[in-house]
């Protein structure tokens, strides 16, 4: 009698403890992530693959952009000036002959669409540095600046005078005669505007229109 109980209660037991294991089997399988299988692997190699064909089409596009619009306002010295463009980021470099083409590379270059920063390393050659004397050198540096924020201030009043407020948001850079307008105006009416009273300021030999019209 008392054989035949523990008999009976082992194998209770042992069903039970069968049972429990059975259980956590199952919970372990249940909670193991699938391996993703050679397909899977593929497909994320070829989509990242592809996301880097794209950034790199789109640094190119940028890069051209940028290399255009120093060609139209830099002219040949647009050509001496190095580009390296990643992710919105453009960096300049080079030596050029025009001390306006040094002041308007990075302007310029922000104003092209895409452009989240600029760092411009552009400066002017040694053969233009060296153009005249030391001391003709420094006075005739100091005289231009001088004609340059005059210049800048004439082309600022005229604005202010027609434009009003609008005027706050354009900047105006004057190298030399060559001046540039950059900054963001409400409608196209208003470039316009501001493009035909900064040609007729005296003074201005040239002009570079950066401005962009608001979205």
């Amino acid at each position: 009698m008392i054989g035949r109980d523990f008999g009976a209660a082992g194998v209770r037991a042992a069903l039970l403890v069968s049972a429990v294991g059975l259980l956590a089997c199952d919970g372990k399988a249940a909670s193991t992530t699938p391996t993703p299988g050679p397909a899977a692997r593929v497909g994320s190699s070829l989509d990242k693959a592809w996301s880097t064909v794209q950034r790199e089409v789109a640094d190119a596009l940028l890069l051209t952009r940028v290399r255009v619009a120093l060609l139209e306002h830099l002219g040949s010295d647009g050509l001496r000036v190095q580009i390296e463009a990643r992710a919105g980021i453009v960096e300049l470099s080079g030596k050029v002959e025009k001390r306006s083409s040094e002041e308007l590379a990075e302007p310029v270059a922000r104003s092209v669409s895409g452009v989240r920063e600029v760092r411009s390393r552009v400066t002017l050659s040694d053969d233009a540095r060296a153009s005249g004397p030391p001391v003709s050198q420094v006075v005739g540096k100091v005289e231009h600046e001088v004609a340059d924020a005059v210049l800048e201030g004439k082309v600022k009043t005229g604005l202010l005078e027609e434009l009003g407020k609008v005027a706050f948001d354009v900047e105006v850079e004057a190298t030399d005669g060559v001046v540039s307008l950059s900054g963001t105006v409400p409608d196209r009416a208003r470039r316009d505007l501001a493009v035909k009273i900064a040609k007729g300021t005296p003074g201005v030999k040239d002009l570079h229109d950066l401005l962009k019209v608001k979205q």
